[in-house]
């Protein structure tokens, strides 16, 4: 089995399908041509195929359900498929089908399995049933030529490729349609985020006035909080201050103490000396003593007068230099207000600013009061086109429910079918360039007034005839195609309704009613006599009876009265025929479906009425419309008059509030001035007592000095006579003197540094206190618990620093000027500001994002589409130089090409086809070639991918119908040429029927099927070829005597 492909077919055995009791055959490795007649069970081997491999029924267009599949009179159906396996054994699958309950079994290898398991093996297998390129049944031949150039691309992607290239494919699609999707959304952003910020851009001025007037509040806030903690930090200054100095009194009366100490050791030692001595010259010591003393006092008193006289000199210096600082300062204040005085003498005055805001308030009032009038006019005008507009929604509303079933017609056509959707778009457009009628699909068109019989006349019509288009002349519906698919490439369908057509009834009503029957499908329906010519001719209408439950009961009856043809009951639908091949009656059955098109009903009376009432109002609504804009333009020009009234009277409130900060500051510095005027000291005059009173002092001390003289003269004199005495004596009194001259003066300085320690002592805890309170009151201020201020608190006193209080109350009494002087605004305004400007900026971020994805995904594209485009251009290259061949060998010209799109999704193949010469080369649809021509199209485009693709088998059913014997012998030809090579896939052709001298060779199988009425297929039984022939020609001759 060298030339067998991996996963194809081996082997066929079906049990109760379709036709079939029993069947099983053998596949060959290449070419395998399944003939046999018309209903004995050909296109049965392909449905097995296809749904014994996992398929969907919907890709066969025949049964909806799986258990239609199994014979008529059994239960359960059967299919087993062998497949090829080079690694080992062949994998062998079995779907055992249910009639009851449209269930399948799965089994590989004869386990129990799943349809995903099967899935996946035959996806690992490379087969894919529901791709045309690869599976096309009978049924499904014509849907080849409907698919749109994308659907063609990607079946022969998925054909050649597997899933390689259209996986590429489909990445390109979703990133092009997300890369659009975001284009768009990030458009609407941008647009978005200017209005914003136009509109945040006209609150900018509001809000910069609110925070101004708030920063003015803020500083007001803190001033008032840093003042009391700049009085408590002066006060605390001055509480230091005296501790120090009583720290320094302290340490001072120490040393006194420490220094006195020795004095008394001396004196006491002196003393003792002097009592021994004291009995001899007691009268002596009693005279130096009282002299000394005097000597002391004298010398006291000029050591005072020398400070009083320093002292005196030194406050005299200080009043000095005040008064020279206090002139600096008033010369300071005197030039500010000379400025403030010529600044304020260049504006107007009070009451020209006053006059003219009067007369702008007056003006405002009037504009306001001819607001007033067209605000009412405009609302009462507004008003009646409401109401007006409330009745044309109801109507509207009304028309609506009428045209509801028409719309959702149109809607389920949209939904479905968006290239007729579109035709039908462009014909509504368009219908004046059609010279005769031309009528929309028949789905949309056609009416059933009782929707119970839409089910019948749906199933008559095929899909593609429903969607299509009916004209009248054949030069209109060629320019109808030309424009829409041919230039706009839109899949679509197109009939010609016969000029004339006698659609009378074959069988008489009256007669078939005794059947069961009540009337025809042609009286059950209504629409244009155009539509029901074409419907007549090609569906016979008018000859399809319809009716009731009866009919079911007379099928046997009613097959022989009619002969042949449909008919329905409430339920199935019956079809009779003739046998080609004997004079048989053939008849089937199939259940209806309900109807999803055409059970839609319109009232069609009822609509015109409501347009034409309709059209009234909307009359009437112009030239309400026409007066409302007449009052808005007015009312536009005197909201501008209103706005330049509006800014004209912020200009002279800014002026008054201007002017006003300015008399404000010049009074506080006249203020100034005054304080400083009334502290202001005559120096002349101190100085004058300054010197009177060093004069008196220096007299005082020249009277003490010669005191002092006199004293030591006399104590010279005293000690002259104790000259004489012992000199011991002399020399122990003198040291008693100095000891307790010494001793006094530093007692003296003692008491004095006790009193002032006290003094300060007291000074001390006064100025603590009133330090404490001030303190109380700044931590009141700040709701403070703690002493230490916190550093916030420091950060926002630092930002306004002051000198000292009488600073800071001019700072204070300033902002709150400015902050009187400025509008107040609402606040609810500065919150709609920053939640937009927080919007702004959210938006600006995503716009920012979403233009980075933008980048990135032009570059995941590019990449992508390098990977994509080469392989699929070569390939599509390859297929057309084989198809083009294929076409010359019939004398015939066809090419195969990418169409290219800027949309992945609209990139296509376009296979183009010439039969004639006298034609052009047109691309292959539905519509415009002839059967055999779109079937000769077809196999020819499925030979050319033969080689290409890596698909284990194809299969292709009655391919060859509707072909002329030529065309027809040569595609055989290619076909068995190409489908015989060895490595290639398997192929199946399905045909009815061969032409006769046909070449064949030994890598074809024939498998001819022998099944129908009067055929023995028993499994059980020896079947011969032979004895069939003996039987047919006996048959044939028969017939030709009794036609004799």
């Amino acid at each position: 089995m060298t030339h067998w492909v991996q996963g194809c077919l081996h082997k066929v055995k079906l049990i109760n399908f379709v036709t079939y009791d029993y069947v099983e055959f053998v596949a060959g490795p290449h070419l395998n041509i399944i003939i046999g007649p018309n209903g004995t069970g050909k296109s049965s081997i392909v449905c097995a195929l296809c749904l014994g491999l996992g398929g969907k029924t919907n890709l066969l267009g025949r049964a909806r359900e799986v258990g239609e599949f199994v014979k008529h009179g059994a239960d359960e159906a059967i299919i087993q498929l062998e497949l090829y396996n080079r690694k080992g054994n062949n994998h062998v699958i079995k779907r055992v089908i249910t009639r009851t309950d449209n269930k399948s079994h799965w089994f590989i290898n004869e386990k129990p399995s799943s349809h995903k398991e099967i899935t996946t093996l035959v996806k690992q297998l490379n087969i894919d049933v529901d791709n045309l390129c690869q599976f096309l049944p009978q049924d499904m031949v014509a849907e080849f030529a409907k698919m749109s150039p994308s659907e063609l691309l990607m079946s022969t992607e998925r054909a050649v490729s597997g899933h390689e290239l259209l996986d590429i494919h489909k990445s390109l699609i979703t990133l092009k349609n997300e890369q659009k999707s975001i284009t768009t959304t990030q458009a609407s952003k941008e647009e978005y985020l200017e209005n914003l910020t136009k509109r945040n851009d006209y609150l900018k001025d509001i809000v910069s006035k609110y925070r101004e007037r708030d920063k003015y509040l803020t500083k007001i806030k803190i001033l008032e909080q840093k003042r009391p903690w700049l009085l408590y930090e002066k006060q605390r200054t001055k509480y230091h201050e005296f501790r120090e100095e009583k720290k320094k009194v302290s340490n001072q009366v120490e040393e006194l103490r420490a220094s006195t100490q020795p004095l008394h050791d001396t004196v006491e030692t002196a003393k003792t000396v002097l009592v021994e001595a004291d009995n001899e010259i007691k009268q002596v010591t009693d005279d130096l003593n009282q002299i000394n003393t005097k000597i002391r006092r004298i010398e006291d008193l000029i050591a005072s007068i020398k400070d009083n006289i320093e002292e005196r000199i030194e406050e005299f210096k200080v009043k000095e230099r005040e008064e020279a600082s206090k002139e600096i300062k008033l010369r300071e204040l005197k030039n500010n207000i000379r400025a403030y005085e010529a600044e304020i003498s260049k504006m107007p005055s009070d009451a020209e600013l006053q006059q003219k805001r009067d007369s702008l308030n007056t003006e405002a009032k009037g504009i306001a009061k001819e607001l007033g009038k067209i605000d009412t006019q405009l609302n009462e005008t507004v008003a009646e086109q409401q109401a007006q507009e409330s009745k044309r929604r109801q109507i509207e509303k009304q028309i609506q429910r009428l045209n509801d079933s028409r719309n959702k017609k149109l809607e389920i056509l949209r939904r479905y079918d968006k290239d007729t959707f579109e035709a039908v778009e462009w014909l509504r457009q368009n219908k004046e360039i059609f010279s005769g009628e031309v009528l929309e699909p028949f789905q949309l068109i056609i009416n059933v007034p009782n929707p119970s019989n839409a089910k019948y006349i749906e199933s008559i019509i095929s899909r593609n005839d429903r969607k299509a288009f009916v004209f009248e002349r054949a030069d209109d519906l060629n320019k109808f195609m030309g424009e829409l698919r041919d230039r706009k490439r839109l899949t679509i369908n197109a009939v010609l309704a016969p000029t004339n057509f006698n659609y009378s009834s074959s069988h008489n009503m009256a007669t078939l009613r005794s059947l069961g029957f009540t009337a025809y499908l042609s009286n059950l329906i209504e629409c244009p006599e155009l539509a029901k010519r074409y419907l007549c001719r090609y569906y016979k209408l008018h000859n399809v009876p319809i009716g009731s439950n009866a009919v079911d009961r007379n099928v046997e009856s009613i097959n022989k009265v009619i002969g042949g043809g449909l008919y329905f009951s409430p339920t199935n639908r019956y079809h009779v025929s003739k046998s080609r091949y004997c004079d048989d009656t053939i008849s089937s059955i199939s259940q209806i479906k309900d109807s999803k098109i055409f059970n839609l009903t319109v009232d069609t009376k009822r609509i015109e009425e409501l347009n034409n009432e309709m059209k009234s109002i909307q009359s009437s609504a112009k030239d309400l419309i026409a007066r409302i804009n007449t009052m808005k333009e007015q009312q536009a020009k005197l909201r501008s008059t209103e706005e330049r009234n509006r800014n004209d009277k912020n200009v002279v409130s800014q002026e008054l509030r201007y002017r006003c900060s300015i008399v404000e500051k010049i009074k506080s510095r006249k203020a100034k001035i005054q304080q400083l005027s009334n502290t202001k000291i005559n120096l002349e005059a101190e100085r004058s007592r300054c010197n009177a009173h060093v004069k008196a002092e220096l007299e005082r001390r020249k009277t003490q000095q010669s005191q002092l003289y006199s004293a030591y003269s006399l104590l010279e004199e005293k000690l002259h006579q104790k000259s004489l005495r012992t000199i011991s004596k002399i020399v122990a009194a003198v040291a008693v003197s100095e000891a307790e001259d010494i001793l006094s003066s530093s007692c003296e300085e003692l008491t004095k540094a006790q009193e002032k320690y006290q003094a300060l002592s007291d000074n001390v805890l006064k100025e603590k206190q009133y330090a404490m309170e001030l303190l109380e009151k700044a931590k009141k201020a700040c709701g403070l618990t703690t002493n230490e201020l916190p550093p916030k608190y420091k950060q926002k006193f630092k930002k306004y620093a002051c000198n000292d209080v009488e600073d800071l109350d001019n700072q204070l009494n300033e902002a709150r000027t400015m902050a009187e002087c400025t509008n107040e605004v609402d606040p609810q305004v500065i919150k709609e500001y920053t939640e937009r400007k927080e919007e702004i900026e959210m938006y600006s971020k995503e716009v920012e994002a979403n233009q980075q994805k933008l980048v990135s995904l032009q570059q995941r594209l590019t990449s992508l589409h390098e990977q994509w485009y080469e392989p699929v251009s070569s390939l599509v290259e390859q297929i057309n130089e084989k198809f083009r061949v294929f076409f010359a060998t019939l004398k015939c010209c066809g090419e195969v090409l990418l169409a290219e799109h800027e949309d992945y999704e609209k990139w296509g193949i376009d296979i183009k086809v010439q039969f004639r010469n006298s034609d052009d080369l047109k691309r292959l649809t539905s519509s415009y070639q002839s059967g055999g021509e779109k079937s000769v199209s077809t196999i020819l485009y499925l030979l050319s991918l033969q080689g290409l693709t890596d698909c284990p088998f194809r299969v292709v059913d009655e391919i060859n119908q509707g072909m002329d014997p030529r065309n027809e012998r040569k595609v055989f030809e290619m076909m068995a040429k190409t489908a015989t090579v060895k490595g290639t896939s398997q192929y199946f052709l399905i045909t009815p029927k061969l032409l006769p001298d046909l070449d064949f060779n030994d890598r074809m199988t024939i498998l001819a099927i022998f099944n129908g009425q009067g055929l023995d297929n028993s499994k059980n039984e020896s079947f011969s070829i032979e004895k069939v022939i003996a039987e047919d020609s006996f048959r044939q001759s028969q017939n030709g005597r009794a036609n004799n």
